[in-house]
């Protein structure tokens, strides 16, 4: 039952991610990857609520929500190849300035969903 909730849970979160992060592309600018960074933002959040507030039945929402959902709704892979695009078409040094401040407000959000639920 575990595996089968992780992957409900999975199946969910990828649809999830790839539909929002496509409405994100048309909103692009300058190449600047709003949808990883949305999906990773509002995931992270997610994870640092679900980790402060007691759920109950710890047993199904561990697998399907956090470990499943969010697990494939947020992504590095997706990050890491956004990256490497922007790094392509506008230098090096901007990828490297994208990824930390993706990297930095993905952190933020997660101890802002924490500490507002803890």
């Amino acid at each position: 039952m575990f595996y089968l909730l992780i992957g409900i849970g999975a199946f969910a979160g990828a649809i999830s991610r790839h539909l929002l992060s496509s409405f994100f592309i048309k909103a692009s600018l300058y190449n600047f990857p709003l949808g990883t960074l949305a999906v990773n933002l509002i995931g992270c959040y997610l994870i640092g609520v679900f980790i402060s507030i007691n759920l109950n039945h710890k047993e199904l929402f561990t697998p399907l929500l956090i470990i499943g959902f969010l697990g494939s709704f947020t992504t590095f892979s997706a990050f890491t190849k956004e990256i490497l695009i922007y790094a392509n078409t506008n230098g090096i040094i901007f990828a490297y300035l994208v990824a930390l401040i993706i990297s930095s407000t993905c952190v933020f959000s997660t101890f802002v969903g924490y500490k507002m639920f803890s």
